[in-house]
């Protein structure tokens, strides 16, 4: 189970989500991948998917008539969507109960998760603190924390990361923009030591933008970035499942 969140918004946390999960469907393991950001319910809109029933239907007997298969989705993953109402007195439990069971049906969970803060992950009434947080201290999840390089998106990535405190279960993107000079890899590992290990830098191109205006779910088999593949196999995937002849990064030899 993989959490995609940061401490920032418009860092690319849903586009990641999804194609994260693509990829790791692409590679032959079943993977879902759910909505965890239910007041924005963005992947619903981006899958062309508002007629389907939400997390509020599922019961653990039943998930999967509650899932969205990949014929629907038209991608290489399942899809769980939200809640339709953003707010609720059991919201948490929901998705905990629904995360738990679909553990024993799909080889890869993704959860495009809000973002995070240090009051947020000490929250247990809101998704950070009550789903997040409990699954990556009890080892059941990990986290691919999405960071942009200046400004608040740097410094709310960093305070979040800290709250965290969990460098063996935090994989860090950081993400830079079209017309940025992406910082060095050294550099965004020295800033990030102590805190998350580092998979790359998103380096967010006309290439990137076209990708999600094409309404498509992610790359390719074997086109996937640096990033991305250092990604899957934080998330579980093994070696022999991806394209070989592609470079990663060195926390993954």
């Amino acid at each position: 189970m993989t959490f995609i969140t940061g401490g920032s918004g418009g860092l690319g946390k849903s586009s990641t989500a999804r194609a994260l999960a693509h990829a790791l469907g692409q590679a032959g393991y079943r993977t879902v991948l759910v909505d965890g950001n239910p007041g924005q319910q963005s992947q619903r809109v981006f899958l062309r998917l508002d007629d389907a029933h939400g997390l509020e239907y599922a019961t653990l007997a039943d998930l999967k008539r509650t899932l969205v298969m990949p014929d629907r989705t038209h991608a290489a993953f399942a899809f769980l969507p939200g809640p339709g109402p953003a707010a609720g007195p059991d919201i948490t439990g929901l998705y905990g109960n629904a995360l738990i069971a679909l553990r024993s049906a799909a080889d890869m969970i993704v959860v495009d998760a809000d973002r995070v803060d240090p009051t947020l992950w000490d929250d247990r009434t809101v998704f950070a603190g009550g789903v997040m947080r409990p699954f990556v201290e009890h080892g059941n999840a990990r986290i691919i924390f999405r960071i942009g390089q200046s400004g608040s998106q740097l410094d709310d990535g960093l305070a979040a990361l800290d709250a965290i405190r969990r460098p063996g279960q935090v994989l860090a993107v950081g993400v830079a923009g079209p017309t940025v000079r992406a910082r060095s890899p050294r550099e965004w590992s020295r800033m990030v030591e102590g805190l998350a290990m580092f998979a790359g830098v998103d380096h967010w191109d006309r290439d990137s933008a076209a990708l999600v205006e094409a309404g498509r779910p992610g790359w390719a088999r074997g086109r996937e970035p640096e990033w991305l593949r250092s990604c899957m196999l934080f998330a579980g995937a093994g070696r022999d499942r991806l394209v070989s002849g592609r470079r990663i990064w060195p926390w993954t030899r």
